[in-house]
């Protein structure tokens, strides 16, 4: 706009519709504040007073409502809203949380891999100093906060009260975690599309029989011409009942839960007991029934197994010599003094470290080979610490075992 003194004023908010054919402010219109007292809409909805348009022009930039709307505008314009600085410090906090999870992770990812415990004796009463109650992820926290300005910032700073670091929080990265690898094995498998099912059951140290789930299956590399067979662990299920139907309906609870299609399976490996491996009510003859295709196998070197030790069971020589195998072991090991003189009848430290007694295992062939290849390598160390103990013991007990030895 050119004044009387013919100086230029730059008006960059004034603009005419062409429709309306209205001059109008193009500042208040975008951001005006229509809840404010010193509101006008003459300026928005456009002004045709051709005649007094100067004296309006002046009039108008010295409002409230135009001076407001001004400087939001020139807010806006440079990028640099009015919340900026709020979503910058949520920003970085979002980001220095990230961090910090991303190393407490790190930390549960690397104690859980060696199978070693989170916590220790945080629930222990008496009098202790913290730190001795402390579990293994607080030390290893602590001995990181050492080196990393961060989590050292996270364990000194009052201001934090918020640390991510209990119990909970860690049993639910645990879970998170557990979950996200479930879902990458899980996605594996119904890739793979046909797959088998092993299954098996044992006692945890409450006595609740836990099921654990085994899913075996095959990947084809077609671009290097592999294959490769993995058996991949779904997880332990707690179960009440101990039914064929029951085992039955816990597999397709697991496969439908992970999305994975029981049409697909085409083999299942359970033991040899009847509830299992029925063929008339058993797991494998239930599955069959949903899915024909899905072959039961029972595990050879299991059959194996059975059958050499139903086999030496038979013969009373056989029986006899793996029950003295067995006491002898008992005798040595019930006692530090008998295993210590035992250890002290061979000059040769690393053989004693290769070769001590092994117990027999009533279910596991392979621990009465090991039972015996001890024996029969100690043997003469044997005779030797139990001549001894008959010659110098004063107790009846050792002597009468060694009589029932000879």
């Amino acid at each position: 706009m050119i004044t009387k003194t013919g100086s230029k004023i730059p008006r960059s908010w004034l603009c005419y519709s062409v429709i309306l054919k209205k001059a109008y402010c193009e500042s208040c219109w975008l951001f005006a504040n229509k809840n404010n007292s010193s509101y006008r809409s003459e300026w928005i909805s456009g002004i045709d007073d051709w005649q007094h348009l100067s004296y309006l022009i002046t009039r108008h930039e010295k409002s409230l409502q135009h001076v407001e709307a001004t400087t939001v505008r020139g807010t806006w314009v440079k990028n640099a809203t009015i919340d900026k600085s709020i979503e910058q410090h949520i920003s970085k906090e979002a980001e220095y949380w990230r961090n910090i999870l991303r190393r407490i992770i790190k930390v549960i990812l690397t104690l859980t891999a060696g199978n070693t415990a989170l916590r220790g004796n945080e629930g222990k009463k008496g009098d202790y100093k913290p730190e001795e109650l402390e579990g293994n992820f607080m030390r290893t926290i602590r001995l990181l906060a050492d080196f990393d300005p961060l989590l050292h910032e996270l364990l000194n700073d009052p201001t934090k009260h918020i640390k991510y670091l209990s119990w909970k929080v860690q049993n639910e990265l645990i879970n998170i975690l557990s979950e996200n690898l479930c879902n990458i094995i899980c996605e594996e498998i119904i890739n793979c599309s046909f797959f088998s099912i092993i299954l098996d059951s044992t006692q945890d140290i409450t006595k609740i029989d836990q099921v654990s789930v085994i899913i075996r299956y095959v990947i084809v590399d077609y671009e290097t011409h592999t294959i490769n067979i993995k058996e991949s662990f779904l997880g332990f299920y707690a179960l009440e009942q101990h039914g064929a139907m029951d085992y039955a309906q816990l597999i397709q609870d697991v496969l439908h839960k992970n999305n994975i299609n029981i049409n697909n399976c085409r083999g299942q490996g359970y033991d040899g007991a009847s509830v299992m491996s029925g063929q008339y009510s058993g797991v494998q003859k239930r599955i069959n029934d949903i899915v024909p295709t899905a072959s039961f196998v029972h595990c050879c070197a299991h059959n194996l197994n059975l059958v050499i030790s139903d086999a030496s069971k038979i013969s009373p020589s056989m029986s006899r010599f793996f029950e003295t195998v067995q006491n002898v072991f008992n005798f040595f090991s019930s006692s530090g003094p008998r295993w210590a003189s035992l250890a002290l009848g061979d000059n040769t430290a690393s053989k004693i470290k290769k070769k001590v007694l092994k117990k027999v295992c009533s279910t596991r062939w392979e621990s009465r080979h090991t039972a015996v290849f001890a024996l029969k390598e100690r043997f003469i160390d044997v005779i030797k610490c139990l001549t001894v103990i008959s010659l110098t013991s004063s107790k009846k007990d050792e002597r009468d075992m060694i009589r029932i030895f000879h």
